[in-house]
């Protein structure tokens, strides 16, 4: 084989992740998502950020999970950076594991290292339970809180989220 070949098989995988990746959860549950009136994440980014501003890192995240369910980069705001996340629902309901995490956990880092906003836009129904073992590994919570006085940090949720019913009945009838 010779090394052309070698190349065009590897640029030709590359490609076919990469397509995979953009393409979220499928064409059938995306359509489905929009039927609902919802965008799906690279969409919610496409309205949020100046045209054509959009870096993504980690597209690769996650292997045969497009993205391993959130879509992370830098972006402009009216010609100002930020850091942007943005779960996506139609990928295994835009739930967190590993891969995932550290990509959060990433924005978080990047955002207090160049002292740019953290624009996070949530969908997704928490942990994914994988039965993997995260290990000793930096949550993304942890990141967002030690950007807290840092940069500012916005967060978007679209969807109710695992326990948000429960914590607003709980608000409602505690005493004051």
């Amino acid at each position: 084989m010779t090394q052309a070949r070698i190349w065009d098989d590897t640029l030709d995988d590359l490609t076919r992740r990469r397509t995979h990746a953009h393409g979220m959860g499928g064409p059938e549950r995306v359509a489905k998502h929009r039927g609902k009136g919802k965008l799906d994440a690279r969409a919610r980014i496409d309205h949020l950020l100046d045209k054509g501003s959009f870096h993504e890192f980690g597209t690769l995240v996650g292997g045969e999970i497009a993205a391993d369910a959130i879509v992370a980069g830098s972006g402009l705001i009216h010609g100002m950076p930020v850091m942007v996340g943005a779960e996506d629902f139609t990928t295994l309901a835009g739930t967190i594991s590993p891969g995932s995490n550290s990509k959060r956990y990433r924005l978080a880092e990047l955002a207090v290292r160049n002292k740019v906003p953290l624009v996070m836009l949530l969908e997704g129904a928490g942990f994914r339970p994988t039965g993997a073992h995260y290990g000793r590994t930096p949550t993304d919570l942890l990141a967002q809180a030690q950007c807290s006085g840092k940069v500012p940090v916005v967060t978007a949720v679209s969807v109710p989220l695992p326990g948000t019913a429960r914590s607003l009945r709980r608000s409602r009838t505690s005493p004051s």
